[in-house]
Formats: C-alpha cells, sequence, structure tokens
C-alpha cells in the first residue's frame, strides 16, 4: 500500500535540515545549502526566503575570496545566518556538588558561562531552587548592553528524569526524590523548560558531532562517579515508559550480597566501577561501607597513575571494573545485538587496563560474535559532551516552540 507524505510534514522536515546546516557551519550561502542538504535550489531558496522574512535568518552581501578585490568586479556572493536577537537559551549541567550553566543565543554561539558550587546532598528543595534561579539570574543580566530575550531553559541531570522531561525522579546527588525542577523555573522565568538526562544528552552530542560513527545505534557510558547510559537505537534515543531508564550502572554484577552501591542496593556495576568503588577497593574500605559522597578529581588521576605504573592493588581495582563492564556489555548485547560504545568521563583514564577484562568477557557472548569486532571510542570530556548533546536538543526544542521545523 503507498505510503502518503504531508506536503507540509516534508517542509518542515527541510526547514530543520536547513536550519541544522546553519547551527552547524555558520554563515553559508544557499549554494553551499543545496550541497549539504540535498535540497533542490528552489527548495531552499523558498525556504530561506521566509526565515528570512519571519525574522529567523539574517542575509548579507560579501565579496567572495576569488573576485577581483581591486575593482570589486563580479556579483557579491550573498551568505546567510541564524539571527542571534530571536532569543537565547540557558542550558544547565547538575551533578554532585555542582552547577555549571551557559546562556547562548539562537545560532547556539556561548555569550557567557557560570559555575557554583553547594552541597547538594544536605540540600533541600529551597536550596535547589535558590541555586538554579540565581544561576538563570546571573547569566540573563550579562545581556543588559544588548538584551535578547529569553526564550528556553534546559537542565542535563545526573539521575533518573520522568518521560515527560519535567522532574528530577532520583539522583546519587541528592537524597531528595521527585524534584520538580521544571516547575520550579518555569513559574520564575515563564519560558519553557525541559529536564533531561546527562547520559542521553551525551550521546546526542556525539550524534551531532559524528553521525557517521555514532549513527542508528550506540551507546554512551559515562564512568566518573556514577555510571551511565544513553542508548540509541534505530536512529532514537531510548526512554522508558515512565523515566529516562537505561540505567547501565544498576543493572546487576554481583548477588544481593555484593557492593553497596550509591542508590542503596547491593551488587550493582556502580558499585564496582563508579570511582567511588575503585576508590572503596584501593582504601581497603569494606565493599558494603557507604561510599564516599565525593572524590577530589585530582586523587582519581593520581590512582590512574599509580595503576598504569605498578602492579597492584590500583590495577586490580580497574581490572575488576573491567570484569564488571564487560558481563554488563555482555548482558546488553545478548538483548539488542551488539552496538558501537563511546566511553565517557574521567574513567577513561584508565580504560586501556580494563578493556582487556571486557572483551574476555564478550568473548563468552551468547551470540558467537568476536570481541574484537565491537568498537569502543572514549572521550575524558564529559561535560563538554553533556553541555552540547543538552544545547542542541534545547534549540531544536526552541525551533519546534516557535513553528519552525515543527
Amino acid at each position: 500500500m503507498p505510503v502518503l507524505v504531508r506536503t507540509d510534514d516534508v517542509r518542515r522536515q527541510n526547514t530543520r535540515s536547513i536550519i541544522q546546516v546553519l547551527r552547524r557551519h555558520g554563515c553559508v550561502s544557499r549554494t553551499e545549502i543545496v550541497e549539504y542538504t540535498g535540497l533542490s535550489p528552489a527548495t531552499v531558496s523558498t525556504i530561506t526566503s521566509g526565515l528570512i522574512s519571519e525574522g529567523l535568518l539574517l542575509s548579507r552581501s560579501e565579496l567572495s575570496q576569488s573576485q577581483d578585490t581591486v575593482n570589486r568586479r563580479g556579483r557579491p556572493r550573498i551568505t546567510l545566518s541564524l539571527n542571534p536577537q530571536v532569543g537565547c537559551i540557558v542550558v544547565m549541567v547538575l551533578s554532585i556538588n555542582k552547577l555549571t550553566a551557559w546562556l547562548q543565543d539562537y545560532s547556539g554561539e556561548i555569550l557567557a558561562k557560570a559555575d557554583d558550587h553547594f552541597e547538594s546532598r544536605q540540600a533541600s528543595l529551597a536550596d535547589f531552587e535558590h541555586y538554579l534561579l540565581r544561576m538563570v539570574t546571573r547569566l540573563m543580566s550579562q545581556l543588559t548592553t544588548n538584551p535578547i530575550p529569553l526564550r528556553f531553559i534546559s537542565i542535563g541531570v545526573q539521575g533518573v528524569v520522568d518521560a515527560g522531561g519535567q522532574t528530577m525522579l532520583w539522583s546519587p546527588m541528592t537524597q531528595l526524590l521527585d524534584l520538580p525542577l521544571g516547575e520550579l523555573l518555569h513559574r520564575a522565568f515563564n519560558v519553557p523548560v525541559w529536564v533531561a538526562n546527562d547520559c542521553n544528552m551525551a550521546a546526542e552530542a556525539l550524534h551531532w558531532q559524528d553521525p557517521a560513527r555514532f549513527g542508528d545505534d550506540f551507546a554512551a557510558i559515562l564512568l566518573g562517579s556514577g555510571i551511565g547510559m544513553g542508548l540509541v537505537l534505530k536512529g532514537y534515543r531510548f526512554i522508558g515508559r515512565q523515566s529516562s531508564a537505561a540505567e547501565f550502572g544498576h543493572m546487576v554484577h554481583a548477588s544481593d550480597e555484593g557492593a553497596l552501591c550509591r542508590c542503596g542496593q547491593y551488587g550493582c556495576v556502580e558499585a564496582y566501577v563508579g570511582d567511588y568503588a575503585i576508590w572503596r577497593r584501593v582504601s581497603g574500605a569494606d565493599e558494603q561501607s557507604l561510599p564516599v559522597d565525593e572524590i577530589d578529581p585530582t586523587a582519581m588521576i593520581d590512582l590512574a597513575r599509580r595503576a598504569h605504573e605498578n602492579e597492584g592493588i590500583e590495577r586490580a581495582a580497574y581490572r575488576e571494573a573491567g570484569r564488571a563492564l564487560g558481563k554488563a556489555l555482555r548482558s546488553l548485547f545478548a538483548l539488542i545485538d551488539p552496538i558501537t560504545i563511546a566511553f565517557i568521563g574521567g574513567g577513561v583514564r584508565a580504560f586501556d587496563l580494563m578493556e582487556p577484562e571486557i572483551r574476555n568477557a564478550l568473548r563468552h557472548n551468547g551470540n558467537m560474535l568476536e570481541a574484537s569486532e565491537v568498537s569502543f571510542y572514549c572521550y575524558e570530556d564529559s561535560q563538554e559532551l553533556i553541555h552540547l548533546g543538552c544545547a542542541m536538543t534545547t534549540l531544536q526544542r526552541l525551533d519546534r516552540t516557535m513553528g519552525v521545523g515543527g
């Protein structure tokens, strides 16, 4: 049976493609947009003319590099760019004891950045509200000389988020449950707010940066103070029916008598792979002792250095972490088939010590896949990826709220 395609759906998709090109490449000509998108010149001309009339695009004339700069002969090159005055967004990344935020215009350019430290484990709901609202106000105050309307706020959080993207259901950063972060910010600033799991946003960033490598099926696994996963299947970010789901770090690695996880359960993958788990084993503490709240990043860097330099308890801790990761990936691959994996975060400093154990576990996978065929990639700066994914996804949501390619 033939599939009916609505003209307005096609136009919205084409509009999205054009806007994405402009966000990725900045000032480009219509001819370059045709090359990047594969759309016809007539389609590009019609859509961009409409966006210019709506004030969403700017058009300017400039002389081509190949033109005679002495006599200025020839036809000026017309370039298009997104209009930064359309509005701005605030993107925040919230993790244990830390809040980082960026102010960005409609084109994606960063206008300001700020950091705040607060004791998140002891913070009340009022404290969270105070720090979040103060951060947005602080960033918006940077626009006094060139005011741009605030259009959207988003937060990437370390924890489980409801499927609607409004509430942080649980997080290792706090003992509170069901924090209505979206409601708090919307009430204060009267703009749409979106709350997202940080690992899901890292996966979005990888797809944005390198869609050839990270296309329809892949996962981003965070190795840090916690263990998380952003999972993309068939080109769509996986979320659960009620929550952000894909809690890879809380898959069961050991029995109920296993190591204590920060979530309060025993035997989770995170209780063997997270920074606090590796630190706990190296320090000689009982594996069922309470996880420490925060570890100085320089201490973990030094621990990884010692693991590389000498055979000892540090190296043994990373090898055990590798076995836990390998077993969890083996279970995951048994469900969905093997996919490309990106490991992100500070834990990748010692990934070379974990990788042999991971691949050894995968050799026993039931689908008989050669362990060497699974592609692994490492990215140490997880915050950069989380921010990028959150920013690009937020700008796309802003487009839809404005009726652009929605």
